[in-house]
């Protein structure tokens, strides 16, 4: 069986442009339901892959700060 595999690491600076601020719920709303139809690669082996994932957070290295704690979409 093959997979379609979704793999996306972003960062965009703050403030958010509003047109994008005002389209996150939307598409944090995709993710849940895109996520409901994930499942792991190789469940239950060794070799395991972690594929029902997706997460974000503020990151503040920028001015010399942690990262706020990821949040679970």
């Amino acid at each position: 069986m093959s997979y379609l595999r979704f793999t996306l690491d972003l960062a965009v600076k703050e403030p958010l442009p509003q047109a994008l601020a005002d389209r996150l719920p939307a598409l944090r709303a995709a993710i849940k339901e895109l996520k409901s139809y994930a499942s792991k690669i190789n469940e239950g082996t060794a070799n395991e892959e972690i594929t029902v994932r997706a997460a974000y957070h503020r990151c503040n290295h920028d001015i010399g700060s942690p990262c706020d704690p990821e949040r679970e979409v």
